[in-house]
């Protein structure tokens, strides 16, 4: 099934066929097979705790509620951590929507790619067209099908080719190379972690040893 976004700016309708970008493309992949005592390949397996050898497959899901009844997949819900119910955004491949921007380089530095997409231009706009060869970036909602949560994507051009990364928010905090180290002013003497140094090298705390 073809994947389409369909963007409107002042320019006019932009329209672009995606095809996912493989990090093995363009790669010798090579396959790694576990193989028996004979040279036959192995396959996963599970073994539950009285012996029972489960080949792969085998091994079904299910949704339970708190009196550990089972419950359908359709009747699933989500919810937020004050356990308000999440309901699904409409799926917006193929559907006209204006994309937000330009945003700031940081804003997608700050999220984490999941997915990354080459755009085929069907119809492009002169405006974003313009926008996307002076390096601006775009957020826009990409949601392949109907969902809850709403994961931000990007679209940015260079010289080859126009892009769209499919991310998700980054929660580390970044450290650079030049950060100084913060350390504790109440620490302890006994909580010194250098305080054996002396007794783990062999010249007496000079440091010229190795643990």
């Amino acid at each position: 099934m073809t994947m389409t976004l369909v963007l409107e700016t002042d320019g006019g309708t932009s329209e672009f066929t995606m095809r996912p970008l493989d990090r093995a493309a363009g790669q010798r992949n090579r396959k790694k097979l576990a193989v028996d005592a004979h040279g036959r390949e192995c396959r996963r397996a599970l073994m539950t705790h009285d012996g029972l050898l489960m080949a792969a497959g085998a091994v079904a899901a299910l949704y339970e509620d708190v009196e550990g009844n089972a419950v359908e997949p359709g009747n699933v819900l989500q919810t937020d951590g004050e356990g308000n119910i999440l309901r699904n955004l409409p799926a917006t491949l193929g559907r006209p929507q204006r994309p937000v921007g330009p945003v700031l380089p940081e804003e997608l530095l700050d999220h984490v790619a999941v997915k990354a997409y080459a755009l085929i231009a069907l119809v492009l706009a002169h405006d974003l067209a313009d926008a996307l060869g002076s390096g601006a970036i775009y957020r826009v909602a990409c949601r392949p099908r109907s969902s809850a949560v709403d994961m931000p994507a990007f679209l940015l051009g260079n010289g080859h080719g126009i892009f769209l990364l499919q991310c998700r928010p980054c929660l580390a905090e970044f450290v650079r190379h030049d950060q100084p180290v913060l350390l504790d002013e109440n620490l302890d003497e006994e909580d010194d972690p250098w305080e054996d140094w002396s007794m783990n090298t062999h010249n007496g705390g000079t440091g010229d040893d190795s643990w």
